[in-house]
């Protein structure tokens, strides 16, 4: 290594002066540019970016806040239930359970959709529990209800839609 610089230092030496300046005012002129485009050109641009990330998340802040009385309004009217706490089926289940129903049977049709058979239930379970499920916004598409032979006792068919 040391034998290396010894040859650059020769070669330096032996240039003219006015090369010597030529080539140290070259070398001064490179070390500008590398250090303004490798070093501050490319944290300017950095902090831009974060300025104008933190610029754009304090106006979704300022809409936010903006939107908090009406989405206050819609959580009054729909009574404050949570419309989202699990899956279809948890939510229909959970219900059921509620209301002493208990499903035979259930099959999913699609993401949003499931049909249920319910066999031996009494009427007055069975009408709370599906007033429960169209106040959670659920739609009934189809529902076929049977009487059995035991009074008050029926079976029943339906499909579900959120």
């Amino acid at each position: 290594m040391n034998q290396t610089i010894e040859q650059w230092r020769q070669k330096w030496t032996a240039l003219p002066p006015s090369d010597q300046r030529a080539l140290g005012t070259l070398g001064l002129f490179l070390g500008v540019i590398i250090i303004v485009f490798g070093l501050f050109k490319p944290a300017q641009s950095f902090f831009e970016g974060a300025h104008a990330e933190a610029e754009a998340s304090r106006e979704l802040v300022a809409w936010i806040e903006k939107q908090r009385p009406q989405l206050e309004r819609v959580q009054r009217n729909t009574g404050g239930q949570s419309q989202a706490q699990g899956t279809l089926l948890q939510r229909v289940t959970a219900a059921a359970k509620n209301h002493k129903l208990t499903i035979k049977r259930f099959e999913p049709e699609g993401d949003g959709r499931i049909r249920l058979w319910i066999d031996e239930a009494r009427y007055q379970d069975l009408q709370p529990w599906l007033n429960t499920l169209l106040q959670q916004r659920f739609v009934i598409r189809s529902i076929s209800i049977d009487s059995l032979a035991e009074e008050g006792m029926i079976s029943a068919r339906l499909t579900l839609e959120r």
